[in-house]
């Protein structure tokens, strides 16, 4: 049974509510790569939250980032995301010489 849930954008943390089954189903129909924050009861020490990624111009596959804190979470996932990036923007100058 499909729900609202919120996920929110990379670029400005904006949020998008579309109706999913499941937090990834979720990321896969945002109308802009997004990302969500799982909270779990009862976490091992540091894995309260989960900031998750769907698949995107970035993430070939869905991942994410643990952390005791939300705020902790997002930033290291945004930090993934942006290393990836700057890793790809590499490549293709390597490759096409710009």
């Amino acid at each position: 049974m499909n729900t609202p849930i919120t996920v929110y954008s990379f670029a400005d943390d904006a949020p998008h509510v579309v109706s999913a089954d499941c937090e990834l189903a979720a990321l896969e129909q945002a109308p802009v790569p997004c990302y969500i924050v799982v909270e779990y009861p009862n976490p091992k020490p540091g894995q309260r939250f989960l900031a998750i990624a769907g698949v995107d111009d970035v993430f070939e596959i869905p991942g994410g980032h643990w952390s005791d804190d939300a705020a902790n979470a997002v930033a290291a996932l945004k930090k993934h995301r942006a290393d990836i990036k700057d890793w790809q923007g590499k490549r293709r100058e390597a490759i096409h010489g710009c």
